[in-house]
């Protein structure tokens, strides 16, 4: 019993032997251009207060995505998180620029000759744009639900492992068949501290590629994270002096929670044999792949060369709609409404590929009123990891 206290007490403190230094910087630099002093001045303790508050909970606010009726007047009457909230301004915008057409071709009525056959033009341009832009909005589509698998699957197998370790933690049985059997001393310290480390892991790894939090790996934060009992002192000095980037540093509690397993197996506190072992490395690695895959999908989302060419198809579409309608003798306030209409169309779809392109609302562009909600996904993940430890503690 003592021996066992005695290995899990060193888990808590594992890491120096286990982190592997580099030298060459991992972070996800598009995630955060804003300089770290900025981040630490900015990150109060009211801020991180805040986000930590939220990050503790075993029940979510909120869905992970704004849910929607699929009744047809319901949604007609939405505006917060539509394309139409973000896009509105530069309809605006080329109902001007129309305007300002307008009143060219009453100044030139002789451009209309000059710009005989100007629609057929557009129609080509058209058809060219409608293309493009429908399949980047599809590929942009799939980006977002790939990092909401990734994030799914990392809770799932977060889950996994805490399922695994309660039904495998020793027990101790009475001689009477009423009496039902309880975990250990040494087993349910060993399972609380698998919890604790699940919850960190999760919460360090959403802070490494989500700006909303991004304070908690400044020195501030993690300092905040020991005094709300979060880390212990120890752990968060390991963390810290690690040779590792501050958004590197979920990788070093992973290691923690493999360590804590190994020598709960060699001293008693897990039971099971090779296989037990083996399934608990593949959920391991499993893990390590997803976190991995979401940092990979955010960085290589979408080349310049693409994203550029679609905004130029767009725009020039759109500012070439009043010169197509007016040429064709549409009347002036048909083709300012026109102007307008495409402009929410055209515009609002590859406004919705950009906020597809950002899961995790990272930049700055937009609103952001609809993202993956990080909070849901942290309260989810810390009701999985006591979930199954409170489900077994008697049988």
């Amino acid at each position: 019993g003592m021996a066992t206290a005695a290995s899990i007490a060193r888990v808590s403190s594992f890491a120096r032997s286990s982190l592997a230094s580099s030298s060459r910087s991992t972070a996800l630099n598009m995630v955060l251009s804003t300089p770290d002093t900025i981040i630490e001045q900015a990150s109060t303790q009211k801020l991180l207060d805040t986000l930590i508050d939220e990050s503790v909970r075993t029940s979510s606010r909120e869905p992970v995505m704004l849910q929607f009726n699929p009744k047809r007047g319901w949604i007609w009457r939405q505006w917060r998180g539509t394309v139409f909230s973000e896009t509105w301004k530069s309809g605006l915008l080329n109902m001007c620029l129309a305007i300002s057409v307008v009143f060219l071709y009453r100044m030139y009525p002789g451009m209309k000759d000059l710009l005989e056959g100007f629609s057929i033009l557009w129609g080509q341009l058209l058809s060219v744009t409608t293309f493009t832009l429908t399949f980047f909005l599809n590929q942009s589509y799939g980006l977002w639900r790939k990092c909401y698998d990734y994030s799914r699957r990392l809770q799932g197998r977060l889950n996994d492992l805490g399922m695994t370790l309660a039904a495998h933690a020793t027990r101790m049985t009475s001689s009477s068949p009423d009496v039902p059997s309880t975990y250990t001393p040494q087993s349910r310290q060993a399972l609380e501290l698998v919890s604790r480390y699940v919850r960190v892991f999760n919460l360090l790894t959403y802070a490494s590629f989500t700006r909303s939090h991004r304070p908690i790996l400044t020195p501030r934060g993690m300092r905040r994270l020991v005094e709300r009992g979060i880390l212990t002192p120890k752990e968060r000095e390991i963390l810290t002096n690690a040779e590792v980037p501050a958004t590197q540093r979920h990788n070093a509690v992973l290691v923690w929670l493999i360590r804590l397993f190994l020598e709960g197996r060699q001293t008693g506190v897990f039971e099971g044999g090779t296989g037990f072992e083996q399934q608990f490395m593949e959920k391991c690695h499993v893990i390590r792949a997803q976190y991995g895959a979401i940092g990979d999908e955010l960085q290589g989302r979408m080349p310049l060369a693409y994203a550029h060419i679609v905004q130029v198809l767009v725009d020039v579409v759109l500012w070439m709609y009043p010169f197509m309608a007016l040429s064709t003798g549409m009347a002036w306030h048909i083709s300012i409404m026109g102007t307008f209409l495409l402009t929410m169309f055209y515009q609002g779809l590859f406004d919705l590929a950009k906020q597809f392109l950002d899961p995790y609302d990272n930049e700055n562009y937009g609103k952001g009123d609809d993202p993956l909600v990080i909070d849901t996904l942290i309260a989810e993940t810390n009701a999985g990891s006591v979930r199954w430890m409170n489900s077994f503690q008697q049988q």
